[in-house]
């Protein structure tokens, strides 16, 4: 089963989304920056990333940039995640504003674990 990759660097976010995910049976790879999840999908392809867009180091929208310019990378989904609004012109393929509510984490999830 492949995982589902987590980036996020604020532990109590993490700890909801790793409930979220793992509440649909899916394993979770957690890492606390970009340079590590491009790291991370080198080794093992995740079905889907869960991104923080405010981030240490390279941020989230970096971090999709560089997902959607590998070949073997850009058809994973990727969401992006913040408390500070929703970036212009991202290439995310949702955003969840945080705080947000478990339900749309799960609806995201399930939408794209479907295609």
């Amino acid at each position: 089963m492949s995982c589902i990759l987590i980036v996020e660097d604020e532990p109590a976010i993490l700890r909801l989304v790793t409930m979220v995910v793992q509440e649909l049976g899916l394993e979770v790879v957690a890492v606390p920056d970009a340079e590590t999840a491009l790291e991370t999908m080198a080794e093992r392809r995740p079905r889907i990333v869960l991104a923080d867009v405010r981030l240490p180091g390279m941020d989230g929208l970096e971090l999709v940039r560089r997902i959607r310019s590998d070949p073997d990378l850009a058809r994973v989904p990727v969401l992006l995640m913040s408390a500070y609004g929703e970036p212009m012109d991202h290439d995310g393929d949702g955003f969840l504003a945080k705080p947000f509510d478990p339900d749309q984490l799960t609806e995201f999830l399930r939408r794209h674990l479907e295609t």
